[in-house]
């Protein structure tokens, strides 16, 4: 159940990055917002990548 959660986080944070990318390219600058969700998916990222490798 943890690996799943930890996968499901991972692709949220990895979504999010994506779309800030996306929003910034489309913009042509970044602002708080997309920062602000760059370091929130970076986190659950991270977050995610720990949970499914204590999982193992």
């Amino acid at each position: 159940m943890l690996f799943y959660l930890g996968l499901a986080l991972q692709l949220f944070g990895f979504t999010s990055v994506g779309l800030c990318l996306y929003s910034g390219i489309q913009q042509g600058d970044y602002g708080r917002i997309e920062l602000a969700q760059f370091l929130l998916g970076s986190f659950l990222f991270y977050v995610g990548n720990y949970l499914k490798s204590r999982a193992r």
